[in-house]
């Protein structure tokens, strides 16, 4: 869904005359919307009122929008500027609808603040493919699966929603209750007490809740966030073919002597049909190489290390999760560059380039100080050892690759396939059998 495109205009703006498609051109424009963008103006706008009252004339149109949804409520919360300290930062400012939900197009890294001055030390990872997920917890064997945001201290989508609202270098809210005065200030804050059942005379953390869940709802709801209609998925429903190097692709992210990619980032059904949303929803240590881009790695003491913080801290004498970062979708990988939690790698060939060459050949990924290659030089020297040494990481320097430059460039073709149309409807969460 289009987040311009928003309840938040119905609620200010006069509605524009039958969308200005009086002459042919501009009514075939309107036809051709697409499905999933017209059934959601639907809902908001009532759009077929709206042509149908158009009748090839030019008078004014007078319907009202329809009444306000849940869907249509929470998208405009998703898309209000005005919640932030600034007035200029949403929730839709770092999860774009073109990028899957993540970063926008040319953002490095994200910047937020009262000011829109201060940089974040992480990327926005797309919000997509997360209703399978679950809370945070540790397995039998003490290995952390689940969990929200990039280290997992978010239980769900709600409790997610709170830590940019409060984040000094994101929306910059200094508490709960400028929150909640900044919702109230709403010109549709009616709109979201009937929709959410905010109590009369609602305390501030009340409508902060309200706001989470609202929040929420809008990505449990709105179809873009589960569109399951990639080319990996018309493959799997038999109505398209994978070309030749997509096929060699997936072999070789299937192969636990290769890529051995599936370990982590699932690709086969699940025993009902579920389609594979690309993550098992655990958490590795990568060994990225440092980022100097991000302003807090200019001190030399600051590191961003996970799971053992500095954001989360309840895990902060697990030493041994220290440097271990949640595994993301790679559905619409393609659209999400830059790539990993903080930003290193600019390209997606150069990123399934990382995992080719990491240990091979260092000096491609990492500094040299006095001749030696600093590897692993994000994370404290103490914590190195916890780094994923296994397919196809491990080799030794100068060794043959298990990843030659021509699977890598295959398994891109692959990767591309998990691109789904935004321009089509929603596929079924399941393959048929």
């Amino acid at each position: 869904m289009k987040t311009t495109k928003t309840y938040a205009m119905a609620a200010s703006l006069a509605v524009p005359t039958c969308f200005a498609l009086s002459n042919h051109s501009q009514l075939q424009r309107g036809i051709n919307l697409t499905f999933s963008v017209f059934s959601k103006l639907l809902a908001t706008f009532t759009l077929l009122g709206y042509l149908t009252a158009c009748g090839g004339g030019a008078t004014a149109n007078t319907q009202t929008p329809a009444p306000p949804t849940p869907l249509s409520v929470a998208q405009a919360l998703f898309a209000e500027k005005a919640l932030s300290a600034s007035g200029q930062l949403a929730c839709a400012s770092c999860h774009t609808d073109d990028n899957a939900h993540a970063d926008a197009t040319g953002t490095t890294l994200p910047i937020g603040g009262v000011n829109m001055d201060q940089q974040g030390f992480r990327s926005s990872p797309s919000l997509m493919y997360l209703a399978s997920n679950s809370a945070f917890r540790l397995d039998a064997n003490g290995l952390p699966f689940g969990g929200f945001t990039w280290d997992g201290r978010a239980n769900s989508r709600a409790e997610q929603a709170a830590g940019p609202l409060l984040d000094s270098a994101e929306m910059a809210n200094a508490d709960v209750a400028a929150v909640a005065r900044r919702v109230r200030g709403l010109s549709y804050f009616n709109d979201f007490v009937s929709q959410f059942n905010v109590p009369a005379a609602a305390t501030d953390q009340q409508i902060f809740e309200k706001l989470q869940t609202a929040f929420q709802t809008y990505q449990e709801l709105d179809t873009d966030y589960l569109l399951f209609n990639s080319k990996f998925d018309k493959v799997a429903d038999g109505t398209a073919t994978f070309t030749a190097a997509e096929q060699r692709g997936l072999a070789i992210f299937n192969s636990p002597t290769q890529g051995n990619c599936a370990s982590c980032h699932t690709s086969r059904n699940g025993p009902n049909g579920e389609r594979p949303v690309f993550t098992n929803f655990s958490y590795a240590a990568l060994g990225l190489p440092r980022n100097m881009q991000i302003q807090k790695n200019a001190d030399a003491t600051f590191f961003d290390m996970g799971l053992c913080g500095p954001k989360r801290t309840d895990l902060s004498a697990r030493t041994e999760l220290c440097g271990q970062f949640k595994v993301p979708t790679l559905r619409n990988i393609a659209l999400t560059a830059p790539y990993f939690h903080n930003a290193s790698v600019s390209t997606l060939n150069d990123a399934v380039g990382f995992y080719a060459t990491r240990d091979i050949d260092p000096g491609r990924w990492y500094p040299t100080v006095n001749g030696v290659v600093q590897k692993f030089n994000d994370l404290p020297v103490a914590y190195r050892n916890n780094v994923l040494n296994t397919a196809p990481f491990g080799q030794q320097p100068g060794s043959a690759p298990l990843l030659s430059a021509g699977n890598v460039a295959d398994l891109v073709s692959f990767l591309q396939t998990l691109t789904d149309d935004r321009t089509a409807p929603p596929g079924s969460p399941t393959v048929a059998r």
